[in-house]
């Protein structure tokens, strides 16, 4: 069968002459049988590696030079670079490394992309003729961990009935600036997509009608998928920053910077705690105002978050998020990124560019510190 190129049945065309190879191939018996369905043995001589790198055009050369001449990346973290791309990812790599800061929430890195590898991520949603830079820093988020709030909701209520809502608004407010969280708020907006046809809003009278098109009239599960039955777990009317309707009896509001020190003055224990990292993280969004990073950049339909903080893990999270992986994986309409960011090559450009990297970096630790205190 390995040698006979014959593709008709031997008892159909029985009188046609037998087919015999030029060369017999003698059986193998207790002989090695190198060369015959198995890898050969290569030189020492031959490459076994290799590396595959897409062109450098002119403008990434021009862009490279900009950035080098410069003088915020530094020569001497270039190591026997093979390319001047090797040499400026070795170089930008270094800068990032030296300022990203430690996370104990928050799980995001970086990937450097030229144009062709860009218009490939995002081609699919038909956003690729918005990218026009040769060279592009990419925020990847590579995986998603899930944390929860829980009873320390309480513990911030009882110190201060807004000093939860103030909370989840300034890290709604720092993700916007820096990297993608799941808030209880997104998690209420991606379960309306399932169950409320996108509206979070929904009244229960609304809602019953359209699951009972979805589950049949007098199914069980109808209530238990009513707004009134959800939210109140998923997402408190005092943990969604805006959009949400309120008692005035109940209504809460952001607490300034000078109300957050003066209960941290009067608090104790993680309270305390809470209100300085919120006072600490406002400071920074404040300091950081002018710079907004990611205004310019190419939003990338990431299938991760940074991190995921819910008010309770066990309360319709899981069923969200494994219905959200479930259907990008049969559509596969998602990148491992959260935004391209267009490498800068014009002299004052890329020194701003390094000032609002930096800057967000500052938001993300600070950031960061909030999200550990208020969740676990």
């Amino acid at each position: 069968m390995l040698f006979d190129p014959r593709t008709f049945d031997d008892g159909v065309l029985s009188d046609v002459p037998g087919w015999t190879p030029s060369r017999q191939h003698p059986a193998a018996r207790r002989r090695s049988a190198n060369g015959f369905l198995t890898l050969p043995t290569l030189p020492a001589d031959i490459p076994a590696g290799g590396k595959l790198r897409h062109d450098e055009g002119p403008d990434g050369l021009e862009t490279i030079q900009a950035q080098f001449e410069v003088g915020i990346l530094a020569a001497r973290d270039v190591k026997s670079a093979v390319s001047a791309g090797d040499a400026f990812a070795q170089a930008m790599f270094a800068w990032l490394r030296r300022r990203t800061p430690g996370c104990k929430r928050l799980n995001f890195t970086f990937a450097l992309l030229d144009h062709v590898a860009a218009r490939e991520q995002v081609e699919q949603f038909g956003w690729e003729d918005n990218l026009e830079a040769p060279l592009y820093l990419a925020i990847e988020l590579p995986c998603e961990q899930l944390y929860e709030i829980g009873e320390r909701a309480d513990v911030m209520r009882r110190a201060h009935p807004s000093l939860l809502y103030t909370a989840m608004d300034l890290v709604s407010t720092a993700a916007s600036r820096s990297l993608f969280i799941r808030t209880p708020d997104e998690l209420a907006e991606m379960f309306a997509r399932w169950h409320w046809d996108y509206d979070a809003r929904m009244s229960d009278e609304e809602a019953r009608a359209f699951l009972e098109e979805r589950f049949g009239e007098g199914d069980s599960d109808i209530e238990r998928y009513l707004p009134t039955n959800v939210l109140p777990l998923l997402a408190p009317d005092d943990v969604v920053p805006k959009g949400r309707r309120m008692d005035k009896r109940n209504r809460v509001r952001r607490l300034r910077r000078s109300e957050l020190a003066s209960l941290a003055a009067r608090s104790r224990g993680l309270p305390r705690r809470i209100c300085r990292e919120l006072v600490n993280l406002q400071t920074v969004l404040a300091r950081c105002s002018r710079y907004r990073i990611l205004k310019t950049s190419q939003w990338a339909e990431p299938a991760y978050s940074a991190a995921t903080i819910a008010m309770w893990s066990g309360h319709w999270v899981g069923e969200i998020l494994d219905d959200h992986f479930e259907c990008l994986s049969s559509a596969g309409d998602c990148t491992t990124y959260q935004v391209l960011i267009p490498v800068a090559s014009e002299p004052k450009a890329i020194r701003q560019q390094f000032k609002e990297l930096a800057c967000m970096f500052e938001i993300i630790a600070a950031l960061d510190r909030v999200l550990t205190l208020i969740s676990e």
